[in-house]
């Protein structure tokens, strides 16, 4: 408890001293600049008046909204293409080209490309959902491909059905490389959503609120906008992790909770621990038996 507090504590420092800076330095600066650098104060100033303007809080709604639906149905996307790939030989080489592309495509050249068949207010949470299935799909795949095949194996020996040996084996497996596909497929949503606000001027949205402020050479918007849209995924990204860490906490007790007789423990240890004792005791039976 104490390491946390000193270490959220250090963290404030750091970022106080850093807003101290920003504030010398931009004073320092706009003495010779026909358009001032805001400054931290003017920054919260324009944060304040964007939190408290009925029409920019709908357009902060409306942008989380789309983004968020890109990146749910890329992660549930993601997961059915990944279970494919790794089920699927020739699914996996037939696609490979393609999920290449989508990487390698800038989010500008896709957001133009996209626009000429995609309505404007959809194309935010389009981008999104290309932008992070690539993601989703090559972790969740190289979860599964990780999976203990030998562990499983031993557990079918034992007559564990399929659903168990998805519960307690393969789901464990996977769900660390499915966390990291999580917190970096939120980020790579925001950026790609905002940018595709941006450039097709995406009506009631942040990115519109970033084209308005540049356009009217309002730079303390311009600064307030972006420093909301990077506190957002933040609080997104933490919201979204903690969710998943709780999600994984009821599954583990409501397993350690159920009946374990004759199972295969969660864990990788606890479960090859009893795949191994299981085959000595049939190696003994069966050399007492000859």
């Amino acid at each position: 408890m104490n390491r946390s507090i000193h270490s959220k504590a250090v963290a404030a420092a750091a970022t106080i001293f850093w807003l101290i800076v920003w504030q010398i330095a931009a004073t320092l600066v706009n003495r010779g600049l026909l358009i001032p650098i805001p400054t931290p104060i003017s920054t919260a100033a324009a944060l304040g008046r964007i939190l408290t303007d009925a029409e920019s809080l709908t357009a902060v709604g409306l942008s989380v909204l789309r983004i968020l639906i890109g990146f749910v149905c890329a992660l549930v996307a993601g997961t059915v293409l990944a279970v494919l790939s790794a089920r699927f030989e020739l699914f996996r080489v037939l696609t490979a080209p393609l999920v290449q592309l989508i990487r390698a495509i800038p989010v500008a050249s896709f957001t133009i490309l996209l626009f000429l068949w995609v309505s404007r207010g959809k194309l935010p949470s389009t981008i999104a959902f290309f932008t992070v299935l690539p993601v989703v799909w090559a972790n969740v795949e190289s979860g599964i491909t990780a999976s203990d095949k030998e562990l499983i194996e031993m557990a079918r020996v034992f007559g564990m059905s399929g659903g168990r040996i998805l519960r307690e084996i393969v789901l464990p497996g996977i769900r660390p490389y499915f966390a990291s596909a999580v917190s970096s497929g939120i980020g790579f949503a925001w950026k790609s959503g905002v940018a595709a606000e941006v450039i097709c001027r995406t009506q009631d949205s942040l990115g519109n609120l970033l084209w308005a402020g540049k356009s009217s050479i309002d730079y303390d918007e311009v600064f307030a906008v972006t420093l909301l849209i990077v506190l957002l995924s933040v609080l997104i990204q933490k919201g979204a992790m903690r969710l998943f860490k709780e999600g994984a906490k009821e599954k583990a007790g409501g397993a350690a909770s159920g009946d374990g007789a004759g199972a295969v423990a969660t864990s990788g240890v606890e479960s090859a621990a009893v795949a191994t004792s299981g085959v000595e005791r049939t190696k003994e039976d069966r050399h007492d038996r000859i």
